[in-house]
């Protein structure tokens, strides 16, 4: 156990349920960096975003210990902030954890560059210069795992000769095309290049993460999540690739993940390398069963049969907006492949996590119902 943190990115879904999970398991204070956004107040739009994961009441127990300071981490190393606000964090926080990124897998590459790169190298020499433990928030997809340059249709020949990536890994030789994936592994350089110098640091790498395990409730711009608009083109569209029958998907909820990196951040250690998603992973017919007991039925069909459906649909202009969860998911030919040359390896963090007392829970059908029912309680799905 330690003192007190810094939250970079907290009004995120990913960054709010770390502060609960501190809250919940520390008795120290929480410094969140927040940037003026809109003429809002950097404390409002915190308070704001905890309210709606967590409840007013939960909030009002623990506001006084929560102290917003208003910065900005692309700004410089000292994160925007001025000296007033910089002088008592330097002095009360003893990590620093840096949740901040641009997630979305499309749009400027500037915007891109300048908050998870730029950004992250800031929070970097703010810990070399301060003295302070980082702890950086990364992603699997650094392995290249999603990435279409990466995807191939599994055949005997393939399958057992995968590239697997582990937690010793950077680069395999694997390919990276998406702004979101290079400026991820740009800044996992640099945080590893600042560990080989002396920075006490750490990086854990999400997978996909998902709705709550414990109640289904989602992030408040679920539109903005890729796998969740996914799901969306599919049960509206009504079917899915035949081939995925023989696979699995994993899911990982946000709690889950959030209480694993708090369990991680409490337990000191040399260990500067984490792979944070379940390896309790979901088949695809026990996720198709479950959406058709729901009322969304899902007909598995041939890879021509699902092009010719989504061609059809993208001729037609009123319609076309049905596969704007799968259309960056389509190769040249209109396929979807969705195996990957990458195989994810997680199993140091999950004998570590053991270890430390966290285990991860089963992702079953009733964990779909409580996902499927929130979407559709917000209205981003329909059943």
């Amino acid at each position: 156990m330690f003192g007190n943190i810094l939250v970079i990115g907290g009004t995120g879904y990913l960054g709010s349920h770390i502060i609960y999970e501190f809250l919940n398991q520390n008795s120290g204070d929480v410094y969140c960096l927040i940037r003026n956004k809109n003429n809002v107040a950097p404390r409002y739009r915190l308070l704001q975003s905890l309210r709606f994961y967590f409840g007013n009441d939960f909030v009002s127990k623990v506001s006084d210990r929560i102290i917003v300071v208003s910065g900005d981490f692309t700004v410089d190393a000292n994160l925007g902030l001025s000296n007033n606000e910089l002088k008592p964090v330097i002095k009360n926080i003893s990590t620093v954890v840096n949740s901040g990124a641009l997630v979305k897998h499309f749009g400027q590459k500037e915007e891109f560059e300048a908050i998870n790169v730029t950004g992250t190298e800031n929070v970097i020499k703010f810990c070399t210069k301060y003295g302070k433990r980082l702890l950086h928030v990364s992603t699997v997809s650094v392995s290249g795992n999603g990435e279409k340059e990466e995807n191939v249709i599994e055949t005997v020949d393939n399958v057992n000769n995968k590239k697997i990536f582990t937690e010793n890994d950077l680069y395999i030789g694997q390919k990276i095309s998406s702004i979101y994936s290079i400026t991820k592994f740009k800044a996992e350089i640099a945080v590893l290049e600042a560990i080989y110098d002396g920075l006490d640091g750490a990086i854990v790498r999400l997978g996909n993460i998902t709705s709550r395990y414990s109640d289904g409730a989602f992030q408040q711009n679920a539109n903005d999540n890729a796998f969740a608009k996914r799901i969306k083109s599919f049960i509206e569209i009504g079917a899915v690739p035949k081939y995925t029958l023989a696979h699995e998907i994993e899911l990982t909820p946000v709690d889950l993940a959030s209480n694993a990196i708090l369990k991680i951040l409490n337990h000191k250690s040399d260990c500067n390398m984490f792979h944070i998603f379940n390896p309790k992973l979901l088949s695809i017919p026990v996720l198709i069963d479950t959406m058709s007991a729901l009322g969304m039925e899902l007909l598995p069909v041939s890879n021509q049969m699902m092009t010719d459906i989504i061609t059809g649909i993208l001729e037609d202009d009123k319609r076309k907006d049905i596969v704007s969860g799968i259309i960056h998911d389509l190769d040249k030919d209109k396929l979807l492949i969705y195996t990957s040359n990458i195989r994810l390896n997680c199993e140091f963090t999950e004998n570590y996590l053991k270890n430390i007392g966290f285990h991860w829970k089963k992702i079953d059908k009733n964990y779909i119902i409580k996902y499927m029912n929130y979407l559709k309680k917000i209205g981003f799905i329909n059943f």
